[in-house]
């Protein structure tokens, strides 16, 4: 009698089996459930991140443009400031050239240039009897008729002093300027001052010429030194210096008259 195989080991087989699929099948689903629910959370993580950052950003963005705004504001007030002040540099600039050039038309100002060089003193001669000192002598109006000529010759500064001794006065001659004769001596500005005189003025070329064809020189002056033998001696240079004035030139009479508006 033949014995049948028993079904028991096969049952047992697919119950382990069914049992190890489930078991399978809930270890994948937890693992994907678990995944799922990973994923969920860093895409919320990654978008409140980004929401962050785009806050930010914006916010940076608004400073950043308040800032520029800011700094073309300073810009603009600083060039409002510099045209301000170049102004003022301007108009202090041209009062300066202003007040440098009435100064230097009132003589208050030191001047160097091209010139020349007058001297006169009084004759060696002796004074024959009957004859009249005051021939051979450099007066008031001898120095008067030089400063004329060199006025009209085209001088533009003109200074007169008296004796060659060293640190002798030396006088610029202004508008309000005064040659008088108190005794032997000529008082210029009030100053006093004696022969041997020198008179240095600064001018354009050819102003000793002019000067001695000057009327004053060739009636006056020139005929007198060659009568009475005055010692005279005129020079061309090309570089004179001649004093500011110092002084008052304040006007008696004299004002200004006001522009009208």
């Amino acid at each position: 009698m033949t014995r049948r195989p028993s079904m028991r080991p096969r049952r047992l087989f697919r119950t382990q089996w069914a049992v190890s699929m489930a078991a399978a099948l809930a270890v994948i689903g937890f693992v994907g459930a678990a995944q799922w629910n990973s994923s969920l959370a860093r895409e919320e993580f990654v978008s409140s991140a980004q929401l962050a950052l785009v806050g930010q950003a914006e916010q940076l963005q608004r400073d950043q443009e308040q800032m520029l705004g800011e700094l073309e504001q300073a810009e603009a007030d600083l060039q409002v400031l510099q045209e301000r002040d170049s102004g003022s540099q301007t108009a202090l600039a041209l009062l300066n050239e202003r007040l440098l050039a009435a100064r230097v038309a009132a003589g208050a100002e030191d001047m160097r240039g091209p010139g020349m060089v007058v001297e006169i003193a009084d004759s060696l001669r002796d004074i024959p009897a009957g004859q009249p000192q005051s021939n051979y002598i450099v007066l008031v109006s001898d120095l008067r008729n030089i400063v004329t000529a060199l006025w009209a010759s085209g001088a533009e500064a003109i200074s007169i002093s008296g004796s060659l001794a060293e640190g002798a006065p030396s006088v610029r001659l202004v508008s309000t300027s005064s040659i008088y004769g108190s005794g032997a001596a000529i008082l210029v500005n009030g100053v006093a001052l004696s022969p041997p005189y020198r008179i240095e003025a600064i001018g354009p070329d050819g102003l000793r010429d002019r000067f001695l064809a000057h009327p004053a020189s060739i009636d006056r002056v020139l005929p007198k030194v060659d009568a009475y033998g005055l010692q005279f001696a005129s020079e061309p240079r090309d570089e004179v210096m001649v004093r500011g004035f110092v002084g008052s030139t304040g006007l008696r009479w004299g004002a200004p008259v006001e522009e009208p508006d």
